[in-house]
């Protein structure tokens, strides 16, 4: 039951995989902690409702594992699993060493000893012959001395892709295609407006799997579920996807954007440009050296246990009414990886605003 609810969850696009369906929810207003509406939850009390559901799903990422790990099937809430009661304690030690070491700052997670594995490795492991650790990378400062500002990459980048003027006149994109997931390929249709609203609609046998963004918010629906709200945390971060007109608007997403030191994807050098919210790095930017075209975005979504990583590459740029557009996208989390295949792209396509917003009584 946990893996075809992920098949069909991870279909959408932004949305979170199985822990969406991780705890048992009562019925409660909104902007509620999360031991106010959900049952039996005895860490992470205080935090917002919405945030927990990120939260274990950071922990699944970290451990490698799935929600029944530590969950009963049917009863969630229930203590019935050693593993269930054994993440609370690690939860509560995680908490103690950055509240006492670190000022309350998110030095430690989970990923920090797992790495991926239930159970960390705590035996030194032997490089391999012929490899050697490398001790020498330069400091940032010096890595970055020699590259372009960020407005200068930001630049050339909208230049690549048509122009500033050109990229102005979009108000939507309507993209058809097809999503690739665990070996099935579905109809994808995405529709891209101005101010940050996206609506994602991938075509199942057993019917329609939404994924919207309004510009404030998000929410989701899957076959035979009704539509409800994706978490706070993860609408925010998803602005960088779901903005149409980024590169001209990336100044305004962050408090912060500079430079990082220059990293390779495969054999084709880029620039990278990095943007800061509260101090805190909240997406990456990798744009090809040569080219100028947006190679991947990498953003972060912050949790109460750490950050969550969303990785979407860009490729096979076509010309498309005098702007490129990347005909192929893969999207990539630790646990799930999906590449989209535009076939057709349309600019200045009619589009009511209502269909970006939740369904009335979702919520």
């Amino acid at each position: 039951m946990f893996k075809r609810f992920l098949s069909a969850v991870t279909v959408s696009l932004f949305l979170l995989p199985s822990s969406e369906k991780l705890l048992t929810q009562t019925t409660v207003p909104d902007h509620k902690s999360a031991a106010e509406r959900y049952r039996n939850i005895q860490v992470l009390t205080d935090v917002p409702e919405d945030e927990l559901i990120p939260a274990m799903q950071f922990m699944t990422y970290a451990l490698g594992v799935e929600c029944s790990y530590c969950h009963m099937e049917g009863a969630l809430e229930k203590d019935d699993k050693k593993t269930k009661l054994i993440a609370r304690k690690m939860m509560r030690m995680m908490l103690a060493i950055n509240r006492d070491n670190f000022d309350s700052k998110q030095m430690v997670t989970c990923n920090s000893c797992h790495r991926g594995a239930s159970r960390p490795v705590s035996i030194p492991m032997i490089v391999e012959s012929g490899a050697k650790p490398s001790f020498e990378t330069p400091p940032e400062a010096e890595a970055t001395a020699n590259a372009p500002s960020p407005g200068d990459v930001i630049a050339k980048y909208l230049d690549a892709i048509g122009g500033a003027a050109a990229l102005s006149k979009v108000k939507t994109r309507q993209e058809k295609g097809t999503i690739t997931i665990s070996g099935r390929n579905l109809p994808v249709e995405i529709i891209t407006s101005t101010g940050g609203k996206q609506f994602t609609l991938v075509h199942l046998s057993n019917g329609d799997s939404i994924t919207a963004y309004d510009g404030k918010s998000g929410w989701s629906s899957a076959p035979n579920r009704p539509a409800h709200p994706i978490p706070s945390i993860e609408s925010i971060s998803a602005r960088t996807e779901t903005d149409l007109q980024l590169p001209m608007h990336m100044k305004q997403l962050f408090d912060q954007v500079k430079s990082m030191p220059p990293e390779n994807i495969g054999d084709r050098q880029t620039y990278v440009v990095a943007g800061f919210n509260t101090g805190e790095i909240a997406a990456k930017f990798y744009f090809d050296k040569d080219s100028g075209y947006l190679l991947r975005i990498l953003r972060y979504t912050k949790t109460p246990l750490g950050q969550s990583p969303t990785q979407i590459d860009n490729d096979n740029y076509r010309d498309q009414d005098g702007l490129k557009v990347p005909f192929l996208r893969t999207i990539s989390r630790p646990n799930s990886r999906i590449a989209i295949r535009i076939d057709e792209v349309k600019f200045n396509v009619p589009v009511d605003d209502a269909r970006f917003a939740i369904p009335a009584g979702s919520r």
